[in-house]
């Protein structure tokens, strides 16, 4: 999360070093050879003409433990100044509600701020979007194409370097290694590195082609000091290709309107090793087998079964990754940038020994995630709440209308942890009162609080399917 960062040691005197080098244009990535290709651009020039789109996204997360300013980086793709930005920087964990006081700034000697709205995440083709509040500034936005790569090709990026390197910007060059199949599409390079997570990766003509996005062990921070030496360190060998975002960018997320995702009602999915897909005939095929349906969605209503194996969907095979456990990961991925009403036609093998059968399902809006539930932050014993949300029941296999909050946080040395709180623990009654909703919570607990303030809180709680009570000490003063 944002306070998962690495903390690996490092000399400040190499870091001042690498750091001017940068600032210098030097690239610190393993010399390339030159472009051979009679179009290739100009470091210098491809700098130049992509630094006008790239800007700083800055935000304040303000969770439990206290405030905290983060920044970015950002691509503007619209001369409105929609700005585009990889979703690690707003992980889905964290609720909208703590993201706030979004700007976005334009670097340089007099950094320029502008005040801006958070408009969502897009899981879709995990990226975020943020817009300006005011229309009173023409900003330069990047264009990205589809273009395909071949290995050998040398790609090039532009980044921001840290805020304590001024967010200056910098290149960097490397050369395409391997094509990888999995849920998002990646492109791994060699023989250097790319910029900064949410930086645009370019061909040699100067075509915006990809973005650095998520990478593993990488932080997408740039206001920490050991994310300068992070990113000239270990920079990104992987970048999406523009093909996989570009429809996000063309719908993006509009102010109060989160995206709505589209839901089947399967989970559990499971790829088919080659063994037992050709126990079922599947020589060859890729294959998914049906973990669970969930009752009332439209997996159920289409007929779909736990145990069923899918083999086409739509009439066609399904995609391959590298693995045979990517196949459910890319199959639910395609389904989430389906429209809510869309009919697709699976091809499933419902019992051994028998040819597969079209079914047909109609896709239904996925049922709101907790990061769009009311919280409640009960700061004096130390824990949140939140309104249930169909995850919480489905996964306790209760019913979808049950009520209750969950405790989504237990600060540290609180005296909801001593009296042994748990993250998840469902609550149904405050003080043998039944819980509504976060909101009656809220006005219960405040009541009980004020008028009380000595006594303890009774919790009636479920957890692991287990009634438990927790009474929890206020502090002493």
């Amino acid at each position: 999360m944002l306070n998962d960062l690495l903390t690996r040691e490092h000399n400040m005197k190499s870091l001042l070093t690498f750091l001017s080098l940068l600032m210098a244009g030097t690239t610190l990535a393993q010399t390339m050879p030159a472009d051979p290709a009679p179009q290739s651009v100009k470091p210098a020039d491809l700098v130049a003409a992509a630094k006008p789109s790239l800007v700083i996204v800055q935000f304040t997360y303000d969770g439990e433990l206290g405030r905290r300013e983060v920044a970015g980086m950002g691509v503007v793709v619209r001369d409105d100044g929609l700005t585009m930005f990889s979703i690690d920087l707003t992980p889905r964990p964290i609720p909208d509600e703590q993201l706030k006081d979004f700007k976005i700034v334009i670097p340089g000697d007099e950094e320029i701020e502008h005040d801006a709205e958070f408009l969502g995440r897009d899981e879709r083709y995990g990226v975020s979007f943020i817009k300006p509040t005011k229309a009173d500034q023409k900003f330069t936005p990047l264009k990205f194409v589809q273009k395909n790569v071949e290995i050998g090709q040398p790609v090039h990026s532009v980044g921001l370097l840290p805020k304590m390197a001024g967010y200056s910007t910098y290149y960097a060059s490397a050369i395409v290694s391997a094509s990888l199949r999995g849920p998002i599409p990646q492109i791994l390079v060699g023989g250097g590195g790319l910029a900064v997570i949410g930086s645009p990766v370019f061909d040699s003509a100067g075509q915006a082609i990809g973005l650095v996005n998520s990478q593993s062990e990488r932080t997408p921070l740039l206001n920490e000091p050991r994310a300068a030496y992070i990113t000239v360190d270990n920079p990104p060998l992987f970048y999406t290709p523009a093909s996989d975002f570009l429809p996000g960018i063309t719908s993006p997320p509009e102010s109060g309107k989160p995206i709505r995702m589209p839901f089947m009602g399967i989970n559990q999915l499971t790829g088919l090793s080659k063994d037992v897909a050709e126990f079922y005939g599947l020589k060859g095929q890729v294959a998914i087998q049906i973990g669970d349906v969930v009752p009332g969605f439209p997996a159920d209503k289409g007929g779909l079964k736990k145990g069923h194996i899918i083999v086409k969907a739509d009439g066609q095979p399904l995609e391959r990754g590298d693995e045979p456990e990517e196949a459910p990961l890319i199959f639910t991925r395609k389904l989430s940038q389906k429209n809510i009403g869309d009919k697709v036609v699976l091809s499933v093998i419902t019992e051994t020994g028998k040819p597969p059968q079209d079914m047909e399902i109609t896709l239904e809006e996925r049922p709101m995630p907790s990061t769009r539930a009311k919280r409640y932050y009960a700061e004096d014993l130390g824990f949140t709440t939140r309104d249930v949300v169909f995850d919480d029941t489905y996964q306790r296999k209760i019913a979808k209308d049950s009520k209750g909050v969950v405790i989504t946080f237990i600060r540290p040395q609180s005296a909801s942890q001593a009296a042994q709180l748990q993250m998840n623990d469902l609550v149904q009654q405050l003080n043998q009162t039944p819980v509504t909703n976060v909101e009656q919570f809220k006005t219960d607990y405040t009541k009980f609080r004020t008028d009380r303030s000595h006594e303890a809180v009774v919790l009636e709680v479920l957890r692991q399917g287990n009634t438990q009570i927790i009474r929890i000490e206020p502090p002493k003063e």
